[in-house]
């Protein structure tokens, strides 16, 4: 009698209990169905599917001692919204998708300790140091990605290749997708690489086999790089004015978001505020929310109008495709990239500009000129003025988007920020504003080092690159990567204390092993080795530290497959280097040890220039020049664009000329042409010209060293 009056006892007070809790999520449901907690999803709703409910278990008596409830199997995770608790950096110690992971961080914890050996290469030298046959470039922004032991490549109109990461070799090739520009992202939970084409669908493919698992075609389609997202149990994805949440699993819209302009940037993930990030072609830059793909907010914080930057004289337009957004989760902040004119690099004098308060003051007074915006996320107000000046693989009068921050999280959660920066002192002299780049920290907060303030940049010592080269950064550990056209550059944090960071007092670091697309001087003295390695030194057409090289004795090769990108990608053992004529080189830990085999040194020329036949008689249009790269001919056409780079006169046949066949004549020849060859011709002038044709950043060029090179047709 005395157990049953308990557990009747027992009933009554869960049955209050419940009814008490049904009647305070009824509350909650009316006052927080708008509200935003600090920390947590924005539109926490309260619904009859998420009503607290309790659990009751059952009570058995066995000799007076209860037993404990049997545990059940908990059922299989319900594809839903990411949670607010996912961690800032979810990538798990692999390069899953484009920028390691969702928040596009470009960071992982753990690093690859030296030494290092040459672990394989592919699209890169044959077993000579030659190219290889069937060679071919990549799109830019193409980075590999790693899962299921094997390495995930967007090869442009080739599609996606997955290779074995044990050696390099090809797994699988789907080339029937449509052209693949965007990296692709690999999902752990499901084993399934997501791949999204130009044409518009994002395919869902068995990683080990590339056969198609499931697609979803969007109805839109663009060129632009474009890789998808993976957060949780969502996939999203930017294309055309649209962005897209799809269950993973099931591949179902969750939701869609119309941004009224063509979306520009892949999104990006924060995984604090549960909110999708991305930027359009007007410059704006849009926060949904991922509970429902409602906007959060959409803000524009620059005065310049949307654009192609290098077709203004004015200055007065910027891009954001090519680039991406990148959010510091435990800062609350956003940063996007601006692509901006050529002349703004000019107008960035490290003379002047050598401190912080002198870098902030001149972009406050020119805010046309700055080059990334740092914007809350919480409610799209610009959260500081980054120091951050405009650079990039620059040309003539253009600039292509330029580097894209590094977000490295610490042990103890804090977060800032790595970047490509400006400022005196130069690292070359005469000092000019080609002159005054560096690696560089930039604090995302008012706290992280006494006397700085959110903005505020730290100087590092690195290996020197110009302004109108600047790498694309990359970090894994105190492990700081950057990928020049020519180079991979590598190295080591050893000092940051707070005393350091100034321009005459850097952060200290040590070099890492390099990487140069060509070794042709023979540094070591040894002739071509099959471990790619030298340790005195490197010289493609500068010099390099020590380190390995892709080819033996190939020149420039990257102008002829150029991609305008270059970038170091991590994995946990493996460390990949993407070259700008497109080469996956895969390092690992090891030591390089000599060459077990020596090929004989293959002669120093263009191989497309090996037995070509005799210089042509009739004169070629420019859209002709690519068929006999590597001969000597005459090319005749109309003057597009007539100028002085500082480096070069250009003469052109299109606008813009990127991508198409020039003539350039370098400093060191000026002094031959008298008059200046700007002065002598202009627009609208038919002439011709006559030399060897070579590759140029992707496309036919001809040098003029002497005046007999050159003659005016048509005045």
């Amino acid at each position: 009698m005395k157990t049953k009056t308990l557990l009747t006892s027992l009933f009554t007070l869960i049955l209050i209990s419940n009814l008490l809790l049904n009647h305070q999520a009824n509350l909650a449901r009316d006052s927080m169905s708008e509200r935003y907690l600090p920390g947590f999803a924005r539109n926490i709703q309260l619904t009859s599917e998420t009503t607290p409910f309790l659990f009751l278990p059952i009570i058995l008596r066995s000799n007076g001692t209860p037993q404990s409830p049997t545990p059940t199997t908990p059922p299989p995770p319900t594809p839903t919204m990411p949670t607010p608790t996912d961690p800032v950096s979810p990538s798990g110690g692999d390069w899953y998708q484009h920028a390691a992971d969702a928040q596009r961080t470009s960071f992982l914890a753990q690093s690859i300790p030296t030494p290092w050996r040459w672990k394989w290469a592919w699209n890169g030298p044959n077993a000579s140091g030659g190219k290889i046959s069937g060679k071919f470039h990549l799109p830019r922004n193409s980075q590999p990605v790693v899962g299921g032991g094997r390495v995930y490549v967007a090869a442009g109109s080739r599609g996606v290749f997955a290779l074995n990461n044990a050696n390099g070799s090809v797994v699988w090739n789907r080339s029937d997708l449509g052209s693949v520009n965007s990296t692709p992202a690999y999902d752990p939970d499901t084993q399934a690489l997501f791949v999204l084409s130009a044409n518009g669908t994002l395919y869902k493919l068995d990683s080990a086999n590339g056969s198609t698992i499931d697609s979803f075609a969007s109805g839109s389609s663009s060129n632009l790089p474009l890789p998808p997202a993976i957060a949780a149990n969502r996939v999203f994805f930017s294309m055309g004015n649209r962005v897209y949440a799809l269950d993973k699993f099931s591949m179902q819209e969750a939701w869609r978001y119309d941004a009224g302009s063509t979306v520009h940037t892949p999104p990006a993930y924060s995984a604090t505020r549960n909110l999708v990030i991305v930027a359009t072609q007007d410059l704006y830059v849009h926060a949904i929310r991922n509970t429902d793909g409602s906007r959060a907010w959409r803000v524009k914080h620059t005065p310049l109008q949307a654009g192609d930057p290098g077709s203004s004289g004015e200055n007065d337009y910027a891009e954001v495709s090519r680039g991406w957004p990148v959010i510091a989760d435990a800062k609350g902040i956003v940063l996007i990239k601006l692509r901006l004119d050529w002349q703004t690099l000019w107008q960035w004098n490290p003379n002047l500009l050598n401190n912080n308060s002198s870098m902030r003051q001149h972009l406050i007074n020119n805010p046309d000129q700055k080059a990334l915006l740092a914007i809350n996320l919480d409610n799209g107000n610009e959260a500081f003025i980054a120091n951050i000046a405009h650079g990039g693989f620059g040309d003539g009068d253009y600039m292509p988007m330029g580097p894209i921050p590094v977000i490295k999280t610490f042990p103890d959660g804090n977060q800032i920020a790595y970047v490509v920066m400006r400022g005196g002192p130069c690292k070359q002299n005469p000092c000019d504003s080609r002159w005054d780049s560096h690696l560089g920290e930039m604090m995302l907060d008012n706290q992280t080092i006494s006397g700085l303030q959110a903005g505020d940049v730290r100087y590092m010592h690195n290996t020197f690159f110009p302004s109108d080269e600047q790498a694309y950064i990359s970090m894994a550990g105190d492990h700081l990567f950057a990928a020049h056209w020519e180079a991979g550059i590598a190295h080591q944090i050893v000092d940051r204390s707070p005393a350091r960071g100034s321009g005459t007092n850097p952060i200290t670091t040590s070099n890492l092993p390099h990487i140069a697309t060509s070794q042709d001087f023979d540094v070591c003295g040894s002739g071509f080795q099959s471990n790619h390695y030298c340790a005195q030194g490197l010289f493609n057409t500068r010099d390099w530290p020590s380190g390995f090289y892709i080819y033996w004795q190939q020149g420039a090769v990257y102008d002829q497959y150029w991609s305008e990108y270059a970038q170091w990608v991590i994995s946990r053992d493996t460390l990949y280097f993407v070259s700008t004529d497109g080469a996956i080189v895969a390092l690992e830990h090891g030591n390089s040890s000599p060459a077990s085999q020596q090929a004989s040194q293959p002669i120093f020329v263009h191989q497309e220039a090996i037995n070509t036949p005799s210089a042509l008689e009739k004169a070629l249009s420019p859209q002709e020049t690519w068929q006999y790269v590597g001969q000597t001919v005459t090319v005749q056409g109309k003057l597009v664009e007539v100028f002085n780079n500082g480096k070069a006169v250009y003469l052109t046949f299109d606008h813009p000329h990127q991508g198409h066949f020039i003539v350039r004549v370098l400093k060191s020849y000026w002094q031959n042409f008298s008059p200046a060859l700007e002065a002598a011709y202009s627009a609208g002038q038919i002439i011709q010209v006559r030399g060897q044709l070579e590759w140029y950043q992707g496309a036919p060029v001809m040098y003029l060293t002497s005046p007999d090179q050159i003659q005016m047709i048509q005045p």
